[in-house]
């Protein structure tokens, strides 16, 4: 699917004014950095039924602060939690990434799935690197450059992670494995 997100800024606006709570909170969805916005657009383009989670308020499982996902989406076939990624090619997620994916999952207990959206992020004129452009992605089309994002449910996320930073607490993916298992956004969060 391609997207066009300045289209997308006439309908955020309609929404805006809308009476409808739970429009105007697809609005605010997606404002803190620029893949948020782009998700958000793509996700309003396609008709999709979410809104995002506010990051202040974190519950405790086990003791254990949990970081909460971004977005929760009403997909065709299952409700998911998301947790999205901006990245500019290499994939990778924190070690609190996945313990509180893993926590939301359990939190859930079989009402919805929890996964990581991976935002890849091309400015115009540059290329996406390290095979990104092979992923099986959906594409959305800015001024400012290309956004491909791909899904990758948390058990699979948490089988294929590698580590890659003992320092920081980060995993990363072998690319190919990482390709192997990503799937499009259609079919599975939206339409």
């Amino acid at each position: 699917m391609r997207f066009s997100v300045a289209s997308v800024f006439s309908d955020f606006a309609m929404l805006a004014s809308s009476d409808k709570p739970w429009l105007n909170a697809l609005t605010m969805a997606g404002t803190r950095n620029h893949y948020e916005i782009a998700f958000s657009a793509l996700l309003t383009r396609a008709g999709s039924t979410a809104m995002s989670v506010d990051e202040v308020r974190r519950p405790v499982m086990n003791g254990r602060e949990l970081k909460n996902f971004d977005f929760l989406v009403n997909g065709p076939r299952e409700v998911w939690a998301l947790d999205l990624k901006g990245r500019r090619g290499t994939p990778w997620v924190t070690r609190t990434d996945l313990f509180s994916m893993l926590g939301w999952q359990t939190q859930f207990n079989a009402k919805a799935r929890t996964g990581f959206v991976f935002g890849f992020f091309a400015p115009a004129g540059r290329a996406f690197t390290r095979g990104v452009s092979a992923l099986p992605s959906s594409l959305v089309t800015t001024p400012a450059g290309d956004y491909r994002f791909c899904l990758i449910d948390v058990e699979t996320a948490q089988r294929l992670a590698q580590p890659r930073s003992r320092r920081w607490g980060t995993f990363g993916f072998d690319f190919k494995s990482f390709a192997a298992a990503a799937r499009p956004l259609e079919g599975t969060i939206i339409s």
